[in-house]
């Protein structure tokens, strides 16, 4: 067990969803071998209860501890769990992802490696190993379920130490045969040392119980269960533990990076906006005369760079998809996007600056300083958009109005590609420390004062 104590403990737990209390001082704790499920009318507050005890939503008060670690507080700290399954009421994932990708990266973040016989036993036991090598999109709605519940299960299948596994709904939208696998598997694990919060309305699933929670007016009440027939431990296949180095070589780094790789999102957003801002310019200047005003030139010539640059990171995209950026917020303690990591098609504003200055202007001494600025604001821009995207109702706050800080490094780029004899000097060096400084200031210091 990673640490010491109880796999889950919640002290004097509240929450609120917007100005209702849905949960107030609750105190829960799910020990190795406990099958908990919640019962209750929808709404109650059975899927407020496992996002809690993920880490996902604030607190009003209390605290939630996994394996002894303090997961979350109400006065806003916050640590990455041990590792532990979780399957949301829904999705949990990209639906650009592979079938087998998705599994793999559940037992990458429980810090396991898992290698294709794994993952295809792993696989057929729920009939899946012949879209194994399918983009999740491409499921119907019953295997996409199956999908997320063999995610949430692998921490577990991976482990000989007890986990702690949250399920809200499992059963939903599974056929029998799933429903009777799923069933098997919570039971044997069980009796295998690991935990289970589940959610459900399903009685054949309520059956396996070992304590039954009610929800209900904010509280709990733990009703009498009779002992249950338990089958087998199941013989856990465990994986070899997984070792990291770099951001890329972390599961989420491997997971932003293949899918960017695979959809280009970025790429092509980014080229695509600047492209069209350089054909629109390059086009309505060979309609009129240039303006003699250098600075009108510049202003013209990187306005295609800084329009890529502020384009929305295609990562985004991924974690809004089907909540895949809550299952990631869960595991690792923090938003992925608020994470230091590098923008995957940085260069993109980079080249689109070159070539406007050199089909606008020529070749400049300076162009590699000046396009080498938008590197940084790319950065930046990346990260207000990543802040934005936080937020509960993402486009309903003024974040984004950070954007406009980015005006002066580049109204400093246009002074300094106009500039006709281009030499360092102590005034040059400050406005081109001013270029590069400034956006890297916003991309490291948002992540540190970023609050949820």
């Amino acid at each position: 067990m990673s640490g010491e104590g109880p796999l889950l403990e919640m002290s004097s737990l509240s929450v609120k969803r917007g100005k209702s209390t849905v949960l107030k001082s609750i105190d829960l704790q799910v020990d190795s071998g406990d099958i908990a499920v919640l019962k209750g009318e929808n709404g109650s507050g059975k899927t407020t209860l496992i996002e809690a005890a993920a880490g996902i939503l604030n607190l009003s008060a209390g605290k939630v501890h996994h394996c002894g670690q303090l997961i979350r507080d109400s006065d806003g700290r916050r640590n990455q769990p041990p590792p532990f399954g979780l399957a949301l009421q829904s999705g949990g994932f990209s639906q650009d992802e592979l079938v087998s990708e998705r599994v793999a990266t559940a037992s990458s973040t429980s810090g396991r490696t898992a290698n294709e016989e794994w993952i295809s036993e792993r696989l057929s036991e729920w009939k899946l190993s012949h879209r194994s090598k399918d983009k999740i999109a491409w499921l119907s709605g019953g295997m996409k379920r199956k999908v997320g519940i063999i995610a949430g299960l692998t921490p577990a299948l991976a482990s000989d130490e007890p986990r702690l596994i949250l399920l809200d709904e499992p059963s939903e939208g599974l056929d029998e045969n799933s429903i009777q696998t799923l069933k098997n598997q919570i039971s044997s694990l069980s009796s295998s040392g690991h935990g289970f919060i589940i959610a459900t309305h399903d009685e054949s699933i309520s059956e396996l119980a070992t304590r039954r929670i009610t929800v209900s007016g904010t509280s709990l009440s733990e009703d009498d269960v009779e002992s249950s027939n338990k089958i087998d431990p199941l013989k856990v296949n465990a994986l070899p533990f997984s070792k990291v180095d770099t951001f890329a070589s972390k599961p989420q780094g491997k997971w932003t990076s293949t899918l960017e790789k695979r959809t280009r999102f970025s790429a092509i957003n980014r080229s695509v906006s600047g492209l069209i801002a350089l054909v629109v310019i390059v086009g309505m200047l060979a309609q009129i005369d240039p303006p003699t005003n250098n600075s009108w030139l510049a202003l013209l010539a990187l306005t295609p760079a800084l329009i890529s640059a502020l384009v929305k990171p295609g990562y985004l995209n991924h974690l809004s998809d089907s909540r895949a950026g809550d299952w990631w917020n869960a595991q690792l303690g923090k938003p992925l996007q608020m994470s230091f990591r590098i923008e995957n098609q940085i260069y993109v504003p980079f080249l689109l600056a070159l070539l406007s200055i050199y089909f606008l202007f020529g070749n400049v001494s300076q162009m590699l300083v000046v396009s080498g600025g938008f590197i940084c604001c790319t950065l930046a821009s990346a990260r207000i958009h990543s802040l934005e995207s936080t937020f509960p109702r993402q486009g309903a706050t003024l974040v984004l109005l950070l954007l406009v800080i980015l005006i002066w490094p580049f109204l400093l780029s246009v002074d300094l590609l106009t500039m006709a004899d281009f030499a360092i000097n102590n005034e040059t060096l400050t406005q081109i420390l001013a270029i590069y400084l400034m956006p890297l200031a916003i991309w490291i210091l948002l992540p540190m004062i970023a609050s949820e």
